[in-house]
């Protein structure tokens, strides 16, 4: 049986950092049988993952879908795992294949967001936690202007961007994981913000010479 993400709003009792075991013990206890340990490498990473799925797919619900699939896969590859390596990048890896194949999926079948005009009108009076479909289109559409900056990136550079900034990974990491060198895992990271930079700032000055012209 695959082991389940955590839901957000349940209560997780805070582990003293000094009693907090190792990925290397965790998975070592899994394999030999506690579930629990995995459960424990669930909560530890699974934020984290969800934001670098999210920066992908666009889609909470299909970001939360594929960080499932990572972790099932994880699991059911655990005794593969070699303990010499990072357990991080190894599970970082998973996700990021598993992101690459739902995004293909995505792109041969694209979802339409409808939005119920009558809803509109109650938008007002919904409790502060509903996410209304408009918040919903909104957030959806600042989603889809980051992911278009990232798509106009090489594959190499949006996906170091994606490891460092969404997923919080070290240099070292995104190396380790993109199977390159520490001076060429930094190198994308900072050509591709370099090309995001440039590509913000001539769409500011096309939007000021708009202005000016309707002046």
């Amino acid at each position: 049986m695959s082991p389940r993400l955590e839901n957000s709003k349940s209560h997780v009792q805070a582990v003293p950092e000094c009693a907090q075991r190792t990925d290397s013990e965790l998975v070592s206890a899994t394999l030999k049988g506690d579930r629990d340990s995995f459960g424990e490498i669930v909560h530890r990473y699974q934020s984290p993952l969800l934001r670098l799925a999210l920066s992908r797919l666009g889609r909470i619900e299909v970001a939360e879908e594929v960080v499932q699939e990572a972790f099932a896969s994880a699991f059911r590859s655990l005794a593969s795992y070699r303990a010499e390596y990072s357990f991080r990048t190894w599970l970082w890896t998973i996700l990021l294949n598993a992101c690459k194949q739902k995004y293909k999926q995505l792109k041969k079948r694209p979802a339409v967001t409808e939005l119920d005009p009558n809803q509109a009108e109650t938008d007002d009076f919904r409790d502060d936690n509903t996410i209304s479909p408009l918040q919903l289109a909104i957030a959806n559409e600042r989603t889809e202007r980051l992911e278009s900056l990232l798509q106009q990136l090489p594959d190499t550079q949006s996906h170091a961007l994606r490891l460092r900034f969404f997923g919080g990974m070290k240099f070292q990491e995104i190396a380790a994981v993109m199977d390159c060198s520490l001076s060429t895992a930094k190198m994308r990271v900072r050509v591709g913000l370099e090309k995001i930079s440039a590509v913000l700032l001539s769409s500011e000055s096309d939007d000021l010479l708009m202005g000016d012209s309707e002046q």
